[in-house]
């Protein structure tokens, strides 16, 4: 079939036909060639000096674009909570894991951008480098050590250095960015700082590409020096060329411009301009030889001519192969499916109509899979923009965007709902206090499922800590009073599913409406500071966030008469009076004031008045309870009944169980009787030691019982009691401040003393204060 094909091609007609074609039509062609060459050669010049200037704005661009990520880099290095002050005490040795940890970190910041090419984390006060490749290293040298601590010296929190040394490479010296910890600190805040080496290699390479091999391409700072190596000549002739550019530049002292040089009998094509990066400003600089640039009109001038006159004696040949030719697109295409095997006997349309139609079936299944994955990709965009990842997305790019990914937002309204759970503790046995992630994978779905109906589009976000929120995007045509009301319907049924399906009990806010996309992060947030405004005892109900937000004017009562007798049943080593004081202590915060933030912070509160107890009974809190944050894990707990739970094991049983001293009884009596004594002996001669042999015990002991019953020491309690005194003669009598410190068995002088240690102030003071105010 293909050879008859071929004949009927190669028929005469046809050739003379062609004959006459290619005659007809390299002529005018040729014309055209000489009158472009002649005529329009001067504009197809700027065309083409046009062209080369957007490609080089391409290429700075890109150039830009790479130390604008290395500045937002360095930024968020800067800031990174991560490398906060407890880095400065770390112990190298001691903290093996921890240290290789950081070297890690080093290691993985050095690959996040080519400039880079080493990362160093300099601490003052260890007098240490800690680098990627070199480990830590002590710095030894005076020199050396001058420098660093130099580093910190400039105000800027971030900054360049032009030529800053290497300790691990004693002889070199390279360009640098210094990050002060913690971020834009001064001098006197900061610690250490990080040290990012730039590739220079990389650096040159990326430049140099803004011009040709014969051109020139550097950058300098505002200073005039180079911040890339110029390219180096065996000559030396293109170094006077480049110091040439560099003071021409800076003669003119313009942001950006464009301008032809002449320079040793050859133009160049020079532009610059100016990028700020950091705290400083660089120029870069590209010249490229026009003839560079014209290369192609001269080469395609010519061509045109060449080719023209070719072509009018070669038609006759052409003529000849003019089947062939016009068969190559359809053969090319044929060996480009068939892989070059080949197409002899076969009938090449049929065969491409079958192939077009397997690429349409192959493009069909493939939209089908990127419809599977656009949830997938739409809930990783939404969880970071609600995060505040994607915060410099305006409305109208938000809407493209999410265009992009399946969702029309277009006159759309939004709002959230943030649900909280209850009830791990009596869900019939179902949960456990471990299955809480488990537990909120479970709700999220069973929300995500009862919205899908009523509102398409939503997207369901898992806290994993029995708390989960919706965004849905609503009708923008319908009222906000109707579509309050459905979203509380919404609520209600999936409060009812989770009471049926996980035994758990479960309370939900609903938040305003927000008629635009971008204000829906602070909108989050929002939403889930009103939920700790809950009603901690009730359960199972919607709430809407303006309605709780009326309840947090309320004052809070904080039972102070509890929180003592706690902490005395605490000191005396009482656990279960002490919690069943707490319980109490619980039962009266909520009460009171019921909302959960209110009772965390009570509790919170509480928390701290222990702990305070338990240092005043030389008790260290950080080794009893080996390190645990325990503000931190009683945040988490949102439950009465798990915070009982709490206290007892993880704050009050410990601290009971290392007390070496067993309370009973007559020893409590024996103590406070003592204090009766002590309010009717102060202003005599009194001594712990006298005391102790009255009570036939030793003086440590009395001092060590008296601090763990009262949580003061003996000596603290009786100044106290005489500074009490000291203050009410001053306010009541006119004595002289020697004749009240001789009453009081102190010295003038001591008594002055102690009383401005105590109050801030001198006794004359106190009692001209507020003996006016009286």
């Amino acid at each position: 079939m293909i050879t008859k094909k071929f004949d009927f091609i190669k028929g005469s007609f046809y050739r003379k036909s062609l004959i006459l074609v290619l005659l007809i039509t390299c002529l005018p062609v040729t014309f055209i060639g000489i009158s472009l060459y002649y005529a329009g050669g001067g504009r197809i010049v700027n065309e083409l000096n046009k062209s080369h200037q957007v490609q080089l704005n391409q290429s700075i661009q890109r150039m830009n674009d790479y130390f604008s990520q290395l500045e937002l880099y360095s930024t968020q290095l800067a800031f990174n909570p991560g490398f906060d002050e407890s880095i400065k005490t770390l112990d190298f040795v001691g903290q093996f894991e921890t240290t290789k940890e950081l070297l890690k970190s080093l290691s993985l910041m050095r690959d996040t951008n080519p400039f880079i090419s080493s990362v160093f984390l300099y601490l003052k006060d260890q007098n240490s480098l800690i680098g990627d490749a070199a480990g830590v290293r002590r710095i030894t040298n005076e020199e050396d050590r001058k420098l660093f601590v130099s580093l910190l010296d400039p105000i800027q929190g971030i900054y360049w250095e032009n030529n800053l040394k290497r300790i691990d490479q004693p002889e070199s010296a390279q360009k640098a960015i210094v990050i002060k910890l913690p971020g834009g600190g001064y001098r006197e805040d900061s610690y250490g700082a990080f040290i990012i080496y730039i590739n220079q290699n990389k650096l040159n390479e990326l430049v140099e590409k803004l011009t040709s091999q014969d051109g020139a391409a550097f950058l300098i700072d505002n200073n005039g020096q180079y911040i890339t190596s110029p390219r180096p000549h065996e000559d030396g002739s293109e170094s006077s060329f480049e110091e040439a550019l560099k003071e021409r530049i800076v003669k003119e002292n313009r942001d950006t411009n464009t301008f032809v040089l002449k320079w040793k009998g050859e133009s160049y094509s020079v532009s610059y301009g100016k990028m700020a990066f950091l705290v400083s400003t660089f120029t870069y600089i590209s010249a490229t030889p026009l003839s560079n640039i014209t290369a192609p009109f001269n080469s395609m001038s010519k061509s045109i001519i060449v080719i023209s006159c070719i072509g009018l004696l070669a038609a006759l040949l052409l003529a000849w192969f003019a089947s062939r030719r016009i068969y190559n697109p359809i053969g090319r295409l044929v060996r480009l499916i068939e892989n070059d095997k080949g197409s002899d006997g076969i009938d090449e349309i049929a065969f491409l109509e079958s192939q077009w139609k397997r690429n349409i079936s192959q493009n069909e299944t493939l939209s089908a899979r990127l419809k599977e994955v656009l949830p997938r990709l739409r809930e990783g965009f939404l969880n970071q923009f609600l995060q505040g990842h994607h915060y410099y997305y305006s409305e109208s790019e938000m809407i493209e965007k999410m265009n992009q990914l399946d969702w029309d937002i277009l006159d759309k309204k939004f709002a959230f709902t943030m649900m909280q759970l209850q009830g791990t503790s009596s869900a019939n046995g179902k949960f456990s206090e471990n299955d809480e992630q488990l537990v909120s994978f479970a709700a999220s779905k069973i929300v995500q499922e009862l919205a899908s109906s009523p509102f398409p589009h939503n997207h369901v976000i898992d806290f994993h800590d029995l708390s989960a929120s919706m965004l849905v995007a609503l009708d923008g045509d319908e009222s906000e009073e109707r579509l309050l009301q459905e979203l509380h319907t919404l609520s209600g049924q999936i409060i009812k599913a989770i009471n049926d399906i996980l035994g758990m009990e479960a309370t939900i806010v609903v938040s305003p409406i927000a008629d635009s996309i971008v204000q829906t992060p602070d909108m989050l947030e929002q939403t889930r500071k009103a939920l700790l405004f809950r009603d901690i005892e009730r359960t199972n109900e919607v709430l809407s966030m303006n309605d709780i937000k009326s309840e947090e004017s309320k004052a809070a009562q904080y039972p102070f008469e509890l929180e003592r007798e706690i902490t005395g049943a605490i000191r005396l080593g009482q656990e279960d009076e002490a919690m069943r004081l707490i319980g109490e202590f619980l039962r009266q915060l909520q009460q009171n004031s019921r909302t959960e933030l209110i009772v965390h912070q009570s509790m919170l509160l509480l928390l701290g008045s222990i702990l305070n107890a338990i240092m005043r009974s030389d008790t260290n809190p950080y080794t009893l309870y080996e390190g645990t944050h325990l503000y931190e894990e009683l945040l988490q707990i949102r439950e009465p009944q798990k915070m009982l739970a709490w206290f007892r094991t993880t704050l009050v049983s410990p601290y009971i169980q290392t007390l070496s001293l067993a309370y009973d009884p007559d020893l409590k009596h024996m103590i406070d009787a003592l204090l009766t004594r002590l309010q009717e002996e102060f202003l005599t001669d009194i001594s712990l030691e006298a005391y102790a042999d009255e009570l036939h015990m030793t003086p440590y002991k009395l001092s060590k019982t008296f601090k763990q019953i009262t949580g003061t020491n003996f000596i603290d309690y009786v100044t106290r009691l005489r500074l009490n005194r000291c203050k009410e003669l001053l306010l009541t009598t006119d004595q002289k401040i020697s004749d009240i410190a001789e009453t009081l068995r102190y010295q003038p002088s001591y008594l002055i003393r102690i009383f401005k240690k105590h109050e801030g102030m001198t006794p004359g003071q106190y009692r001209e204060k507020f003996g006016q105010q009286g």
